[in-house]
């Protein structure tokens, strides 16, 4: 019988040999994989560089006691709101004491013993709409800054913020516009003084304004008429009283902020034709006086005299300051509670609650040696106006303004302030303050750098328990929100191109001719696996003039992977950057979240994480979402264009809002109709005198500054081993992918080849081949394999 062996079965070893090699060739190849990656995860700690911009704005903090606060005939006349209320205990007139009714104000719509509760809102600051959400259920009424007065035709012009009126009506809150004569950050008396004093615009604002208030269904109108130029009071006077008896006739409120010691003002006769003045006690020290606190008790008390000698107090509404002031040589800028918060953390500063002002102060030098002294108030403040108010039997309060204030106010704003009702309240809630995910914005721009997270806070409260006040403070620790710079202001027709998501071998180049052909810069962020397959456009992109951001390697949601994935798609993005072009970058963006107002956590958190890798956040504010060119059959070039131009104006003329950067993307799907609206998106702005430019030069930098080059130390060199194998990754696996197609190619014309053949000698063996029997007789074969085993 014959020996047989298995098909597979060979005697010779070279088998074995091949497959030894072929697990080393393996192996080798993965320990390079691995030195990869350990050199990427090393190297980014080797040219980390720093943000570019000054985002410190402290030096050193001046430690010596503040001066105290000078004695003056205010100071003798009046002994502060505790003795104020005492008296008022000892005459019976307490508010809380047996047999007292407190209704404080006539009005139907707020006849309760809380009186009203009203928040200013201003829809130039975002954080302004964040504390409306928050807080609405706090308040009574709302007053939005959205009628205004038009400087050329000496009209109305009404601004509405649609999103907070759609909240606020959602909410049931009663709306009560203010109409302002605040155009630009300027009071203009001279517009107010054309109307008032011409019977025919007179009567057309006032036409309007009940035109307006009917069809929006508010509750009424707020007057804020200020810095007049008026001789005699009486014109205004009777403006009001015209204004006035038209909107009774329809069933309207009318009110009006009054400052104190102020002669514009004929409190007496203006009381008569307003359902509340709304006294704006704050401002006592101001831009244009020395430093000193914003609303001290025994000024508050003064000017509440002064104001309801003649007129009665349930018409007078208490407006309290919610903000501060600092104070240089050079300027002198409005601060929120929260931006005095992170000043006073970053200088050390000591905050000092003034137990004689209930003001708090602190003063700090910059990084220039400029003494700064910076006076707010916070919630502390607060809530000993609110109790001033209460046993004044005043109509209510108003804080100015919604977000800027001390978030503590909440805790009571909306319960009855009473020496009884206080005896039950919880003064725990002031000592623990949690960091929360609340916003607060310093400066302008769309260029953002987080200047502080969340973090608990602990403050001391000392408490009269006599009087209900509280009496004195002391910051144990301070609390803090997330805290937010922006950066990138400009008054220029200045726009910024960026483009994300890229770069794509098909729109990418496109995009950089139609660049090229009117000579314009962009930003490109790229995402680290597109630039990875596309290395030379990352260096044409560089090469042009262009800059380039980070948007993550493989563009995740950041707020939903873990901080060490996150700081891995950052570097490993950064590394590659710096490999194929030379330089750094310290620009940012997080795929999904790339607003210029960030309110949520998931846009919060991004900006964040990338601040611990000194990046600055660049935000948008003009986004056409383009990337609706999938879900829509109907979208197209013309779509983006006119979201653009649409969103452009609507920000910078009815929000007065600086808008430079545009959001489009030149990867992630079909971007045909992106590339055909950047060519129309240019010509249209280049015809109306706009200069497109780059982050670097909003930020009045360079492109090198934004974009440092790598030093040559000994990262440089893990850096050029880094690009070494980058390249080798990308011209191998594009020989391969080569080869894969040219043998698929070959494959396939071998394959059509044999069909052919086999095809033809088919047809040949039809007609040639000659059998000897028919199918019907021919015998049985049987056929024999040779094999085994199979």
């Amino acid at each position: 019988m014959a020996n047989h062996s298995q098909v597979f079965q060979v005697n010779s070893g070279n088998r074995w040999k091949k497959f030894q090699w072929s697990g080393r060739i393996l192996l080798f190849i993965l320990s390079l994989l691995i030195m990869f990656i350990v050199i990427s995860l090393r190297a980014k700690d080797l040219n980390n560089p720093k943000v570019a911009i000054e985002t410190s704005a402290m030096k050193k903090v001046l430690n010596s006691e503040l001066p105290a606060y000078r004695q003056s005939k205010l100071e003798k006349e009046y002994k502060g709101i505790r003795k104020f209320i005492k008296d008022q205990w000892s005459k019976g007139k307490g508010c809380g004491q047996k047999d007292t009714v407190l209704n404080l104000s006539k009005t139907s719509m707020f006849s309760d013993s809380l009186g009203i509760r009203a928040g200013l809102y201003v829809a130039w600051d975002p954080q302004s709409y964040y504390s409306l959400q928050r807080n609405i259920s706090k308040m009574n009424l709302v007053i939005p800054e959205w009628f205004f007065l038009d400087a050329n035709a000496d009209t109305l012009k009404v601004n509405i913020d649609e999103k907070a009126l759609a909240f606020i009506r959602k909410s049931g809150v009663n709306i009560m516009p203010m109409l302002t004569n605040n155009i630009k950050e300027i009071w203009r008396g001279d517009i107010v003084h054309r109307i008032i004093n011409s019977p025919v615009k007179r009567m057309k604002l006032i036409n309007d304004l009940v035109y307006q208030l009917k069809k929006n269904k508010f509750v009424g109108i707020n007057i804020d008429f200020e810095e007049l130029i008026e001789k005699q009071n009486e014109i205004l006077t009777s403006f009001q009283k015209d204004l006035y008896n038209n909107l009774h006739q329809n069933g309207l409120l009318l009110t009006q902020d009054v400052s104190p010691f102020n002669q514009d003002y004929d409190y007496n006769n203006l009381a008569k034709y307003n359902d509340y003045l709304f006294l704006m006690a704050y401002d006592e020290h101001h831009p244009d006086t020395k430093p000193g606190p914003i609303s001290s008790e025994k000024w508050i008390e003064a000017a509440v005299d002064k104001v309801a000698a003649v007129v009665p107090s349930e018409k007078i509404v208490l407006c309290m300051a919610g903000y501060g002031y600092d104070w240089s040589l050079s300027k002198v800028q409005s601060i929120t509670y929260q931006e005095a918060l992170t000043t006073a953390r970053e200088s050390d500063g000591i905050i000092k609650f003034d137990e004689d002002t209930y003001n708090l102060s602190y003063e700090y030098y910059d990084t220039e040696d400029t003494l700064h002294t910076v006076y707010f108030t916070d919630a502390a403040t607060n809530f000993n106006t609110l109790r001033f108010t209460t046993e004044y039997g005043l109509a209510g309060a108003a804080i100015w303004r919604l977000g800027s204030e001390d978030s503590r106010v909440w805790d009571f704003y909306n319960k009855p302030m009473t020496k009884e009702a206080l005896s039950k309240f919880d003064f725990d809630a002031f000592k623990n303050v949690s960091g929360s995910n609340d916003v607060d914005y310093i400066g302008e721009g769309e260029v953002l750098d987080i200047l502080s997270t969340p973090v608990d806070g602990h403050i001391t409260p000392k408490i009269d328990t006599n009087e209900m006040l509280i009496s004195g403070e002391k910051y144990d620790k301070l609390p803090s929100v997330y805290v937010i710079k922006k950066y990138g202001k400009t008054s220029q027709k200045k726009l910024v191109l960026t483009f994300d998501d890229g770069p794509d071998p098909i729109y990418t180049p496109q995009i950089l001719d139609t660049l090229s052909k009117y000579h314009i810069p962009a930003t490109f962020f790229v995402v680290g696996l597109e630039a990875e397959n596309n290395i030379p456009l990352v260096k044409r992109i560089y090469k042009e003039g262009h800059e380039l951001g980070n948007h993550t390697f493989t563009h995740p949601n950041m707020a939903n992977v873990s901080t060490n994935r996150a700081f891995i798609e950052m570097d490993l993005t950064r590394l590659l950057i710096e490999c194929i072009t030379g330089h750094s970058t310290i620009m940012f963006r997080a795929p999904f979240n790339a607003d210029s107002e960030p309110g949520k956590a998931e846009e919060l958190v991004p900006i964040a994480l990338s601040r611990k890798r000194n990046y600055i956040t660049i935000g948008e504010s003009i986004d056409p979402e383009d990337w609706e060119k999938g879900l829509r059959p109907d979208f197209n070039a013309d779509t983006i264009f006119n979201r653009v131009v649409n969103i452009y104006n609507y920000r910078v003329n009815q929000l007065q809002d600086s808008s430079s950067i545009i959001l489009l993307h030149d990867a992630g799907g079909d971007r045909s109709e992106t590339v055909k609206a950047t060519g129309m998106i240019i010509r249209y702005f280049l015809s109306k005198g706009y200069t497109f430019t780059t982050v670097a030069d909003l930020l009045h930098k360079k492109r090198d500054e934004l974009m440092p080059p790598v030093p040559k130390g000994s990262g440089y060199y893990l850096l050029q081993l880094n690009y070494t194998l980058a390249l080798i990754g990308y011209y191998g696996s594009h020989f391969f992918e080569t080869l894969f197609i040219f043998f698929m190619i070959v494959s396939a014309i071998r394959l059509a080849a044999i069909g052919i053949l086999a095809f033809k000698k088919k047809r040949y063996e039809d007609d040639h081949v000659f059998v000897p029997f028919k199918k019907e007789t021919a015998p049985l074969v049987s056929i024999i394999v040779p094999a085994y085993n199979e």
